[in-house]
């Protein structure tokens, strides 16, 4: 399949390369400077397969930055009359057309973009225009369950962010305690579905699991810190935040739930280990 990383058998090898078995393909040529020169005819390679400037079936041993169907961050190579040409890793670059660019590109800038192959031409093509290929389906999520995002734009109000590959989503920047950059992937925690299929996200596990994981970093800081920390429940939010990439909200409860337990002593704007 076209602009899939895959396994193919050598049918032919002669003084320009070899020929790979393509299946509806047809023969897929391997340039010679790609061929490990122990491999022969019948021997199977993993081979990246695009087409070249002509049209023909080529295949690469060198491995993409993606694959067709995947979303990835790209960067702008050169612009021309047709569209935008970006850098995928390999000796071919990928054509997003000025129809699929929202936004308008520009040279040097990277993308979060979906490749796809063009119906008409069968080349791997790009595409920024997210919102063709997203909400399709239902947004059948439960509150809080985990989820796998990309950060996909900066937007006034926080970041969008694609959901399972499937949905758009935001994390507020209210909710957001640490930096996080376009065409990162991480896991992420659905807050709200909203009406139009669209998601609130939020980075933190939420509940328990949340507090009791906090716990474990401040009384590893505790003891990293001869047993004494700076910060209470009357410190400053963004300190806290410095300090532990989480909200006050969070901090408060997981000191309340170490002084219950009788591991620390509280003051308004410091705690330290007790028995220190």
């Amino acid at each position: 399949m076209l602009g899939q990383f895959q396994l193919l058998t050598i049918s032919e090898i002669n003084a320009e390369g070899a020929y790979l078995a393509g299946g509806a393909l047809g023969e897929v040529f391997l340039p010679k400077a790609e061929l490990e020169s122990h491999l022969e005819a019948g021997d199977p390679v993993s081979v990246f397969v695009f087409l070249d400037s002509a049209g023909h079936p080529t295949a690469t041993t060198t491995k993409p930055l993606a694959q067709v169907g995947d979303f990835a961050l790209l960067r702008v190579k050169a612009m021309n009359s047709i569209g935008a040409f970006m850098d995928i890793g390999i000796s071919k670059d990928v054509l997003a057309p000025f129809n699929e660019q929202k936004p308008r590109m520009q040279e040097g800038h990277s993308y979060l973009v979906k490749l796809y192959l063009d119906k008409a031409s069968q080349r791997i093509c790009a595409s920024s225009n997210l919102n063709k290929f997203l909400n399709k389906t239902p947004a059948n999520y439960k509150p809080f369950e985990q989820v796998e995002i990309i950060i996909a734009a900066k937007t006034d109000i926080g970041y969008k962010v694609v959901v399972n590959e499937q949905h758009f989503g935001v994390v507020f920047f209210s909710d957001l305690f640490k930096r996080v950059y376009i065409g990162q992937r991480m896991p992420g925690y659905v807050k709200q579905v909203r009406d139009d299929n669209k998601l609130d996200i939020v980075l933190e596990k939420p509940g328990m699991e949340k507090i009791d994981g906090l716990s474990s970093q401040i009384l590893t800081a505790l003891k990293n810190n001869g047993g004494k920390l700076p910060l209470g429940d009357k410190s400053d939010p963004e300190l806290i935040k410095k300090h532990f990439n989480t909200s006050k909200a969070n901090f408060k409860k997981a000191i309340g739930g170490l002084f219950k337990q009788g591991l620390i002593e509280l003051e308004a704007t410091a705690i330290k280990l007790k028995n220190q």
